[in-house]
């Protein structure tokens, strides 16, 4: 009995001993109750999905309203930043000097344009004013690397003016040239009247 007597009272020292010490017998990581009411009160005030709470069509309706509402935030956020860049970029370039790439757009633009209204039968003269307009292009175009570029071309493909139809394909080559060392993709030159001069086919330019 005296076995069971010390056995005992070593238990009692024990369980008195850590009464009040900050280590407890059940969950040390459980949460206080208060905690847990406020929270829950937090949680049913914000209204926020709860998928243990609500039954699974109501739930993922919730999420999916949640869900809709915070992409079309982000979206018309994103439209906003895109409208303000491009605002931006618009207003830079109404009123400063071109870059290399907007002058490369509206000299082809000019180049084809006249081209396109270029005489269906020319005289000598409008042959020869061609001839030096061409030719004189690189000599005064402003980007160098440009005009050292059209000025190879036509050295070894020279400008054919005999007619609108010949002067008019001729530039479409010397455009498609320039196309295929930049990695562009090439004109179908038996429509280059169609796009420059006449106009597409379904009438969508008139």
């Amino acid at each position: 009995m005296s076995i069971f007597n010390n056995i005992y009272n070593s238990f009692l020292v024990f369980i008195n001993s850590h009464q009040h010490s900050p280590l407890k017998l059940n969950n040390f990581n459980e949460k206080p109750v208060d905690n847990i009411l406020s929270n829950n009160a937090q949680h049913s005030q914000a209204d926020v999905p709860c998928r243990s709470c609500t039954d699974f069509r109501t739930f993922s309706r919730m999420r999916r309203q949640e869900f809709s509402q915070s992409q079309v935030h982000s979206l018309n956020s994103q439209s906003k930043d895109n409208n303000d860049e491009t605002k931006v970029l618009e207003h830079q370039r109404v009123d400063c000097p071109l870059d290399k790439d907007e002058l490369g757009r509206s000299t082809w633009k000019l180049l084809h344009t006249i081209a396109a209204t270029y005489s269906d039968e020319p005289s000598h003269e409008d042959q020869s004013n061609m001839e030096q307009f061409i030719r004189l292009i690189p000599k005064v175009y402003p980007c160098e690397v440009c005009a050292n570029d059209f000025s190879e071309i036509i050295t070894y493909h020279p400008p054919n003016i005999s007619s609108q139809k010949s002067f008019a394909n001729w530039m479409c080559e010397v455009h498609n040239m320039v196309n295929r060392k930049l990695e562009k993709p090439l004109f179908d030159c038996s429509k280059v009247n169609e796009r420059w001069r006449d106009g597409w086919a379904d009438g969508h330019c008139e």
